[in-house]
């Protein structure tokens, strides 16, 4: 993880730090610290980091070329130290930190960057370490609601009272990237920098492929108008070609029922990846029909139910290679319509006619009955949420 720009300075305000241009990029993230001296040196940066140079290679002349090496290596922000190798900043460093949002800062020769760096590397260790056990205690409280004593405390401690309302966000990224886990942890930084802005009381942190963003004491409306925020602010974080889905849980009595909203939003977040329902349709409070089939806590229910209303039909699907199980459903989205059916699948209407008869002599029913109609909408929308 990593701690925000701007948070970080605070830590070091007493030492005579002066920004000097850059101030739009301080919500930037900074994962660690690096000392830079020389342009050549700064190919060891990753990108995150806070980097520190005394000048002592370079000069005033060769500035620029080493700021926008780091601005190129995508660091957090700069810190310069003025005295004898650089006097003064020159005025078209500052103008390229201003329009790249690039934080830029100096200090006097007296003080010692050493100590600078001493008090930032504690300060991301720290950090990193308070989200790690907050993101450990949450994930208690989702995959292990029964054992309060692994999350109930420890969340407490972070100032997560038991009775705050909760709201659980799961977020899956569709990428092409080789190393996937890399790229979510990257989003998660960018996405905690963004939403810390908004709210206080969160935690966001990656669960083996998903992002789990998890909102405390809130109101519903409140819920809604931030989550559509983040829906919209994302895009800025995704790389080409990247896409995300995501589900949002109902807002819960209190953190140990934490566990029912993760569920709803992973639920949600599956439906949306499957192309089921749309970008809109994130919240469990708007889901309609799905929403009462969610709450079904018995899965086994849910299998029988599904498998005796359409198993016979998939089973004659797969071994005749027909596709009468598509057709059905198709016919159902389309409100019992022939003529809708039939234009949607480029097909004949004699073709779905055809197709509807099969169907009712394997699933022994009346396509004529609403009862009959109802039941296999149903059966369908729970393969959904399988």
């Amino acid at each position: 993880m990593a701690i925000e720009l701007s948070r970080l300075i605070e830590k070091v305000a007493h030492m005579d730090i002066t920004l000097v241009a850059g101030e739009k990029g301080l919500s930037n993230c900074v994962t660690w610290v690096h000392m830079v001296e020389t342009v050549e040196a700064s190919d060891f940066l990753d990108g995150g980091q806070l980097v520190f140079t005394t000048g002592i290679g370079i000069g005033s002349e060769e500035l620029y070329s080493l700021v926008k090496s780091f601005w190129k290596k995508k660091v957090a922000g700069a810190i310069i130290n003025i005295g004898p190798f650089i006097e003064v900043i020159p005025e078209e460093v500052k103008n390229f930190c201003n329009m790249y949002d690039l934080p830029l800062f100096v200090v006097p020769w007296k003080v010692h960057l050493a100590e600078i760096m001493r008090i930032c590397c504690f300060a991301i260790t720290k950090d990193e370490q308070r989200m790690m056990e907050t993101s450990a205690a949450f994930k208690n409280a989702i995959f292990f609601p029964k054992q309060e004593e692994l999350y109930v405390v420890p969340l407490s401690q972070r100032s997560f009272r038991v009775n705050w309302k909760y709201s659980v966000t799961v977020l899956k990224l569709n990428t092409t990237e080789p190393n996937k886990e890399a790229r979510l942890e990257s989003l998660c930084m960018s996405m905690e920098s963004m939403i810390r802005h908004k709210n206080k009381n969160f935690a966001i942190f990656v669960n083996e492929a998903e992002l789990i963003l998890v909102l405390a004491n809130i109101k519903e409306e409140v819920l809604f108008a931030e989550v559509k925020e983040i829906q919209r602010d994302i895009n800025r974080f995704l790389m080409e070609g990247e896409s995300v889905s995501m589900g949002v849980g109902r807002l819960t009595k209190s953190v140990r029922c934490l566990y029912k909203s993760y569920n709803q939003a992973k639920a949600i977040q599956r439906l949306q990846a499957r192309g089921k329902i749309g970008a809109d349709k994130v919240f469990y409070t708007k889901l309609g029909v799905y929403r009462l089939l969610m709450g079904i806590e018995d899965k086994e229910i849910i299998k029988d139910y599904y498998h005796h209303m359409l198993q016979p039909l998939i089973d004659y699907d797969r071994v005749n290679q027909t596709d009468l199980c598509q057709t059905l459903q198709c016919y159902l989205n389309n409100d019992g319509s022939v003529k809708d059916t039939a234009e949607e699948l480029f097909v004949h209407r004699n073709t779905v006619n055809y197709k509807l008869n099969k169907v009712e002599e394997i699933l022994e029913i009346e396509m004529s009955s609403l009862a009959a109609r109802t039941e296999l909408i149903i059966a369908f929308k729970l393969m959904d949420i399988m």
